[in-house]
């Protein structure tokens, strides 16, 4: 079984998100994904959608940059270093993945300087301001510490959602076995750029609430 899944979403539990949860189903059916990761930042809401999967996420803002967890069970606190806050994402039985390290916009983790081992490098952030420069360099990281590549959209708004995702090769949609499919690297990054257009949306209500019209009515 190939799942599409997006392991990087916002919504309004992030402070600079603005997409709301009764409209992601409908998304997810637009954007023809079989699931998603909610990563607020510094926030543990766990969510369940009908019909679909979700992966319960977190982005921490650790002391060296960010660091999703996904399958926690609960909040990880913000400020602990990078190699602290994976052992805690891995004290959960959670997996601990290096988002945008090469953003220079972003708050970004130095993959090779980490004596923590990730369970994966997110090489394809559809969000990261020098898209290629990230993925290039960050598949790079990747490859050198022999680490599975995911993907995911970073989205803050209802548009974006999908533009970056993984295809995760699995027996079943369950979050378990999609938290094993990363860790043993069945995984592959897909998606492209968000427009410029989309990503300074999030700081224009009437822009974003436009851009989202192509899937659901505000």
């Amino acid at each position: 079984m190939q799942l599409r899944v997006d392991l990087h979403v916002h919504t309004v539990d992030s402070k600079d998100a603005h997409t709301r949860h009764e409209w992601i189903p409908d998304i997810i059916r637009a954007k023809q994904l079989h699931g998603l990761a909610i990563t607020e930042h510094d926030v543990f809401v766990p969510k369940r959608y009908g019909g679909v999967t979700v992966v319960p996420g977190i982005e921490v803002s650790s002391s060296d940059g960010h660091v999703i967890g996904l399958g926690v069970s609960e909040i990880i606190k913000s400020g602990m270093s990078a190699d602290e806050t994976i052992d805690q994402i891995h004290a959960q039985g959670a997996v601990a993945v290096i988002p945008h390290p090469h953003d220079p916009v972003s708050s970004r983790v130095k993959v090779r300087r980490l004596n923590s081992r990730p369970d994966a490098v997110e090489v394809i952030n559809a969000d990261a301001l020098s898209y290629h420069y990230n993925r290039w360099l960050s598949e790079r990281d990747a490859q050198s510490m022999g680490l599975p590549m995911v993907g995911g959209s970073d989205s803050h708004v209802p548009a974006t959602i999908g533009n970056g995702f993984t295809l995760v090769e699995c027996d079943d949609s369950t979050v378990d076995h999609i938290l094993r499919a990363i860790r043993r690297g069945s995984v592959v990054p897909m998606g492209s750029a968000t427009s410029f257009t989309d990503k300074i949306s999030k700081y224009y209500d009437g822009l974003w609430k436009r851009r989202m019209s192509r899937f659901l009515t505000v």
